[in-house]
């Protein structure tokens, strides 16, 4: 496709973008999930269909996972200092979790109890959807939408992927997947740990623990979409070996290294 063709599309892919995040941020005060987080325990909200519906994909993943997935993971992130504080008002309640998101006709949610949900990565991984839904029906022939962490890869040809975590040597030899129609999201728990209360944490937590999942792992997941490929890294994170069953629902490959080093397969092809 020439430069002349591409470029406009290329900028309406970017909006798209911008508009999840302007849509889904937990740093924004006037986007939908901070007047969820402030408004919606006291009466219903209505959302932008966009976030209704990922909210709505984020409660399946909750169901399916038994709860190891969940958002309204939000407040002990912001008590861990990975999320800010300054823009909501009251706290969270500790036993909140995502049985206590309804949704409602017209897109409306409400909260049974108060809560901060927080959208992070299944945002971006819709919004690297969104992207590429938009230049394939735009008439793009391949395309290939980046994240940073999350990307998806639509078209004929297939993309090589180098798998580099944090514990191996730069220059080293490490796995490669090629991509072709797929979607990749990748996660670690060895970056950005930190020490509360003397003991480290990670901003991945087991839903229905709350504690900090993966400290010393790195997972990559392959899947048909980048919302389901960045919803199971959590979930794979948190469950290791036994994420087999809930990656076959999805179709869906995981490539963990974990912190007795190496690499392991799991899921669709195992």
């Amino acid at each position: 496709m020439p430069a002349a063709d591409a470029n406009p599309l290329i900028n309406g892919a970017f909006d798209r973008v911008a508009a999840i995040q302007r849509l889904m941020s937990f740093h924004d005060r006037d986007s939908d999930l901070s007047r969820l987080n402030r408004d919606a325990s006291a009466a219903p909200v209505r959302v932008d269909p966009r976030t209704y519906e990922v909210i709505a994909r984020s409660l399946d993943f909750s169901a399916k996972s038994s709860g190891i997935f969940d958002v309204t993971i939000g407040g002990q992130l912001a008590r861990w200092g990975y999320l800010p504080r300054e823009h909501l008002d009251g706290l969270p309640s500790h036993e909140a979790c995502w049985r206590d998101i309804e949704l409602l006709d017209d897109n409306r949610i409400r909260f049974h109890r108060p809560m901060w949900i927080d959208l992070g990565g299944i945002a971006k991984g819709y919004a690297v959807d969104t992207a590429v839904d938009y230049l394939l029906a735009a008439g793009a022939p391949q395309v290939l939408v980046n994240a940073g962490g999350d990307l998806r890869v639509a078209g004929a040809i297939s993309e090589r992927i180098f798998l580099r975590t944090s514990a191996e040597a730069a220059g080293g030899m490490v796995p490669a997947v090629d991509l072709t129609d797929a979607a990749m999201a990748s996660s670690s728990g060895r970056e950005h740990v930190r020490i509360v209360d003397g003991r480290e944490v990670g901003p991945h937590l087991d839903g229905k623990t709350r504690a900090s999942t993966g400290l010393k792992a790195f997972v990559s997941v392959v899947a048909d979409r980048c919302i389901s490929a960045d919803a199971l890294t959590k979930i794979v994170l948190a469950k290791g070996q036994r994420s087999n069953s809930i990656l076959k629902l999805y179709d869906a490959v995981a490539y963990f290294h974990g912190e007795e080093g190496g690499w392991r397969t799991m899921g669709m092809s195992t």
